[in-house]
């Protein structure tokens, strides 16, 4: 659990820095990124790494695969930030946050259900 709570800081800090400070919104997701795909060691079941993982990178992959829409991604990243911020620490919260902003919101596939 230690380091699955180094990581929830670490990202804590990143998105909090979006939300109130100039940074660069596109920078800090990158570097949220970096932390969700194995900038810190967390493999205790946390499902915020791999789905904080899939979220900012989409992304970021949003503004370098289509640059002319930097400032609309850099709003979902402000957005997606302030959300994860209230969502954290509640793992339902949580759990409704990644439901909407992988399905609802980028468009990922949901798996399907395993039929009987």
């Amino acid at each position: 659990m230690e380091d699955s709570q180094a990581f929830r800081a670490a990202v804590r800090a990143r998105v909090a820095a979006m939300l109130y400070s100039d940074a660069s919104p596109y920078e800090l997701a990158l570097e949220v990124l970096g932390l969700a795909s194995g900038g810190m060691p967390v493999d205790d079941g946390d499902e915020a790494c791999n789905s904080l993982a899939i979220i900012w990178g989409e992304l970021t992959d949003w503004v370098e695969l289509r640059p002319a829409e930097t400032d609309q991604a850099e709003t979902h990243m402000v957005t997606a930030a302030r959300e994860w911020l209230t969502a954290e620490g509640d793992r339902e919260v949580e759990g409704q946050y990644f439901d909407r902003w992988l399905h609802d919101i980028l468009g990922c596939e949901r798996a399907a259900l395993p039929q009987p």
